[in-house]
């Protein structure tokens, strides 16, 4: 797979999320992989405290993997919603 040359050419970065990361100090695809989606949730949620959301987190672990959100795995969803403290209760676990 190339490598995209720009944020907005992954799956779920829009015009407004990539900004975003780029102020976050992620100006690359590159850099947005090598970070990870939890790494640039992490750099994206200090310096945009109102971005840690399900929605945010859930589209940068769709990009990562290169699909668009929905297709993540429900349990996947699910762990986020809790991670962030929009979920109920904890996944199932084992």
């Amino acid at each position: 797979m190339t490598m995209p040359e720009r944020l907005e050419d992954l799956p779920n970065i829009g015009p407004v999320l990539a900004q975003r990361l780029r102020q976050a100090g992620i100006m690359t695809p590159e850099q947005f992989f090598g970070a990870g989606d939890a790494g640039a949730f992490a750099q994206l949620v200090a310096t945009y405290p109102a971005e840690a959301c399900t929605h945010t987190r859930l589209a940068l672990a769709g990009a990562a993997r290169g699909v668009r959100w929905h297709s993540l795995p429900p349990e996947l969803r699910r762990e986020f919603q809790w991670r962030i403290g929009e979920g109920n209760q904890p996944p199932d676990v084992g």
